[in-house]
C-alpha cells in the first residue's frame, strides 16, 4: 500500500478562511462496501432521476451525486450532522436494504478531507484502477444531471471545476494515466502467451463494467475478430454490443459462450462465483481441452480460485496482472505520489483564491474611503500638492493610529497582532521596540 501524504494548507489561515465548514461527501465505493451492498448496489446503473427528483422535492440544493459502477457519493456544499442520516437512507433505498446495515459502510469526509475526496476521484486516484480515463466523463456527466435540476451552486460548481482542472493536470503532467495501459497490456501479454495468435480467438465478456470494457477494447484492437456479450439484464448487453459491437447472448446461454470462447472477461460484480470449478470443466471437456483464458476484473471473485487447477485454465484478477505489467513497484508509487503532489498544489491554489475572493469586499469598502478622502483634500487645496499630500495622508492615519493607541492601552496582546498585520500590509520591516508609527497625526 501507498501511504497517501496528508493535505497540509500552506498557511492556516487559508483552512480558517476558505468557506469548506460545510463541504461534506457522504457515500460508500466498492472497496468499503460488504459484498451484500456491492452486489446490490454496483450491479445496475444507478436510477439517477429519481434520486435527483427526490432530493429536488424535499428542498434540497448544493448537492451532487457521483454514482458509478464502484462508488455512490453524495457532494454536499452545506452538510450538516443531521444529514449523514438523510443521505445514508436514500443510499439505502438505492440498494434496498436496511439503513442500519448500511451506515456502517459509508464514509462521510467534511471540509478539507472532503474537499481532498472530490479532488482524488476526479483524478482517477480514488478508482478501483488507478488512472482508469472513464471517471472524468462520468464526473461532468453527474454535474450536468444537477444542473439541469438546479441543485449545483455557486461553491460546489467551482469546486468541481477546480478538481477537473487538477485531474487533467494529473493526467498530462504524470505516468498515471498509464496504469490500466499496463493493465491491458499485461492481460495481451498473458493471452497470447496461451493462445499465440489473437487474431483466432474469439472473447466473451460477461457484465459491462468500466474496466471489463476497457480490456474488451483492447483485445478488439489487438485483432480478435469474435465478441459475445452476456449480461443478466438483456437490455444491458445489447447496449455494451452498441458501443463495442459484436453478438449479444441471453444470459441463459452462458455455458454455451463459455464453450465457444477462448478468453473471458468477467465484470458483472454482482459478488456471486460465476465461472465455478464445474462449469469451466464441462467447457474444457467440450473444448477437447483448448485452453481458457479468465480475467476476473470485479472487486469481489467471480472465478473460483479452484479454476486455476484445472488443466487448460489460467484465471487472472486485476491483481495478478498488476504484477505482470512491466512497470516495477516503485515506477508506480512514483507516479502515484507525483499525482498526489499535483493534487496538492491543485487544493492549495483553489483554497488561495477562495481567500482572496473574500477579502474584494473589504477592499473595495478600503477603495472607497479614500477616493472619497482624497476627493475632501482636493477640494480644500486646490493645486497645492505639498499641503494637499500632508493634509490626505494624516486623514488616512487618524483613525486607525487612534485605533492602535486605545488597542495599545487596553490589551497589548492584541496590540502586537494589530502591530503585525501592519507589516505584514505594507511589507514593513517589523520595529526593534516600540513602534514609531503610533505618535498624533494632526491635520495641518
Amino acid at each position: 500500500m501507498i501511504s497517501i501524504p496528508p493535505f497540509i494548507p500552506e498557511h492556516p489561515l487559508i483552512e480558517q478562511s476558505a468557506p469548506l465548514e460545510g463541504l461534506t461527501v457522504i457515500g460508500v465505493n466498492a472497496r468499503t462496501a460488504g459484498r451484500r451492498l456491492r452486489d446490490r448496489l454496483f450491479v445496475e446503473e444507478p436510477d439517477y432521476e429519481s434520486v435527483l427528483k427526490e432530493l429536488k422535492a424535499d428542498g434540497r440544493n448544493g448537492v451532487v451525486l457521483i454514482a458509478t459502477c464502484e462508488r455512490f457519493d453524495f457532494l454536499l456544499s452545506k452538510g450538516a450532522d443531521a444529514d449523514q442520516d438523510y443521505y445514508t437512507a436514500l443510499i439505502a433505498g438505492e440498494a434496498g436494504l436496511e439503513q442500519e446495515f448500511l451506515r456502517k459502510q459509508c464514509y462521510c469526509h467534511r471540509g478539507l478531507d472532503a474537499l481532498r475526496h472530490i479532488f482524488a476521484v476526479a483524478a482517477s486516484l480514488d478508482s478501483l484502477v488507478v488512472g482508469e480515463p472513464q471517471i472524468l466523463g462520468q464526473v461532468k456527466d453527474c454535474v450536468r444531471r444537477a444542473q439541469t435540476l438546479e441543485l449545483l451552486d455557486p461553491l460546489l460548481d467551482g469546486i468541481i471545476q477546480a478538481s477537473l482542472a487538477a485531474a487533467k493536470r494529473v493526467r498530462s503532467e504524470t505516468t498515471i494515466a498509464q496504469q490500466p495501459i499496463s493493465l491491458a497490456s499485461s492481460a495481451l501479454q498473458v493471452a497470447r502467451g496461451v493462445h499465440g495468435d489473437l487474431g483466432r480467438c474469439s472473447l466473451l465478456l460477461t457484465g459491462s463494467g468500466e474496466v471489463g470494457e476497457l480490456l474488451c477494447s483492447e483485445f478488439l484492437s489487438a485483432g480478435i475478430k469474435k465478441l459475445l456479450i452476456a449480461h443478466p439484464r438483456a437490455g444491458r448487453s445489447e447496449t455494451a454490443v452498441f458501443r463495442l459491437g459484436g453478438e449479444a447472448r441471453a444470459w441463459g446461454e452462458l455455458e454455451e459462450a463459455l464453450e465457444q470462447s477462448d478468453i473471458i472477461i468477467s465484470a458483472v460484480g454482482g459478488g456471486d462465483s460465476l465461472f465455478t470449478r464445474d462449469l469451466v470443466e464441462r467447457a474444457l471437456k467440450k473444448r477437447k481441452r483448448k485452453p481458457l483464458f479468465l480475467i476476473d476484473t470485479t472487486p469481489s471473485s467471480e472465478v473460483e480460485k479452484e479454476v486455476n487447477n484445472l488443466d487448460g485454465a489460467f484465471s487472472y484478477d486485476l491483481l495478478d496482472l498488476e504484477n505482470v505489467a512491466r512497470q516495477g513497484k516503485a515506477h508506480r508509487e512514483a507516479a502515484m505520489m507525483a499525482a498526489w503532489k499535483v493534487l496538492g498544489q491543485e487544493m492549495q491554489f483553489f483554497l488561495r483564491k477562495k481567500a482572496e475572493r473574500q477579502a474584494v469586499p473589504g477592499i473595495s469598502l478600503v477603495r472607497q474611503h479614500f477616493e472619497s478622502l482624497r476627493t475632501q483634500v482636493l477640494a480644500e487645496c486646490g493645486d497645492d500638492a505639498e499641503i494637499a499630500t500632508r493634509l490626505l495622508i494624516n486623514r488616512l492615519l487618524h483613525n486607525p493610529l487612534a485605533v492602535l493607541k486605545e488597542t495599545a492601552s487596553e490589551n497589548p496582546d492584541a496590540q502586537k497582532i494589530l502591530d503585525q498585520a501592519l507589516c505584514r500590509l505594507f511589507r514593513l520591516e517589523s520595529p526593534g521596540g516600540e513602534s514609531a508609527g503610533h505618535d498624533d497625526a494632526k491635520e495641518d
